[in-house]
């Protein structure tokens, strides 16, 4: 009851902020991250699910504005990608409308950067390995009357790493590194897709 009379209150205060101003709030989520973790019996899909769902598990939240040609969003996530651990996240970031600004049609296609936290807490060892990262994003969003498609590619471009494991730390501390892939045998240069779904106050 009380998280039903929480997300009305987020709304109603959503809505009310969206009345005062020219900015243009929303609330939208990852469609397959849900998906992504849930150990499927095709270890491909095991595998590769989570690069199109931007490396997010399970319930997937994010929520921010368009005014003109710019928008803020914040994205919060929690989930596992196997029984073993759980992954929240939190990431914010900017996104330009290049060519609306350009041309003021309304078009879609955006480019900006992300920032990325995670915690991968392993529940057996209790050990926690915290990350951070910078991203490029490009992509489409579509607008018609109050929902909102969007294709967003994500590429990370650097790594910050550190974990509260003493063993782990002694043997690698924390690390700093340039990283556009997570898989490097597959490609040194991987972005994630997301596919989000939302809907305008």
């Amino acid at each position: 009851m009380k998280n039903y009379i929480t997300m009305i209150f987020i709304i109603s205060t959503i809505s009310s902020l969206a009345q005062k101003n020219d900015k243009e709030y929303y609330l939208s989520t990852n469609l397959l991250s849900p998906i992504a973790g849930m150990n499927l019996e095709s270890t491909a899909a095991n595998i590769l699910l989570p690069l199109f769902s931007n490396l997010e598990y399970g319930l997937t939240i994010s929520g921010g504005y368009y005014k003109k040609s710019h928008n803020l969003e914040l994205r919060l996530t929690i989930g596992r990608s196997n029984e073993y651990n759980i992954i929240p996240q939190i990431q914010f970031g900017y996104n330009f409308f290049i060519i609306d600004r350009l041309k003021n049609n309304k078009n879609g296609f955006y480019i900006g950067s992300f920032f990325r936290w995670w915690d991968y807490h392993t529940k057996a060892t209790k050990v926690d390995l915290h990350n951070m990262t910078l991203n490029f994003t490009t992509g489409y969003a579509w607008k018609k009357n109050k929902l909102i498609a969007d294709i967003r590619l994500n590429q990370p471009l650097m790594i910050y790493s550190t974990s509260s494991s003493a063993l782990i730390k002694n043997r690698t501390g924390s690390g700093f590194e340039f990283n556009t892939s997570p898989m490097p045998k597959l490609s040194k240069v991987l972005p994630f897709l997301s596919i989000n779904l939302g809907y305008k106050f």
